[in-house]
């Protein structure tokens, strides 16, 4: 299943972008943008969702930042491995602020997607601080069971606060964006956390 994600920003390379888009703390010009916006409307497609040109900007600011993201601390509960090969990992990570979207789209991946490029926005400045916020990693999704055998549509992307703003949460432009406290969580992490 291919989705919106911080691995996409990591795949820009295998798509021939030249590397100094990532490194080049200048704006892009014209032909950069568009074929970044390009790549991840290539990707969006693929599980029918559109990228609209306004994210553009966001695009270009979580790209040029790629490298810099903030691992939450976890403890680690257990591990499923088969063939030697660690399948997932159940982990809690720490109590704090998360900011939090919730989409009811047809399809499960078109809900992470939108709320994903949501929490984007926020991220890249669309925030009280006005400013780059910094990205943490995972983001979470969270879907719940209905009535025991099926599952609510409604799926909630959750990112974890950057540490220096976890005692004073910018304030999203977006309403449908919530910061929320949560306790500790569980959660069941890809063996592979850039894929979450």
């Amino acid at each position: 299943m291919a989705l919106i994600s911080l691995e996409d920003l990591d795949g820009l390379d295998d798509e021939q972008l030249e590397d100094d888009i990532t490194d080049n703390p200048e704006p892009m010009d014209e032909e950069e943008r568009g074929r970044l916006l390009a790549h991840w409307q290539a990707v969006a497609s693929t599980h029918q969702v559109s990228v609209p040109p306004d994210m553009t900007g966001p695009i270009q600011e979580m790209t040029r930042n790629s490298q810099q993201r903030e691992p939450l601390p976890f403890t680690s509960i257990s591990r499923l491995e088969k063939m030697g090969e660690e399948l997932y990992e159940e982990r809690v990570y720490p109590a704090g602020h998360w900011a939090c979207v919730t989409r009811g789209e047809e399809l499960y991946e078109q809900s992470i997607s939108n709320a994903f490029m949501k929490l984007m926005r926020f991220i890249c400045k669309e925030n009280s601080a006005g400013r780059y916020l910094g990205m943490t990693v995972p983001v979470i999704s969270n879907i719940q069971m209905k009535d025991g055998t099926t599952f609510d549509k409604n799926v909630q992307t959750s990112f974890f606060l950057p540490a220096e703003f976890q005692g004073d949460a910018p304030r999203p432009c977006d309403p449908d964006i919530a910061i929320v406290y949560r306790e500790p969580i569980r959660v069941v992490a890809s063996c592979d956390v850039s894929a979450l």
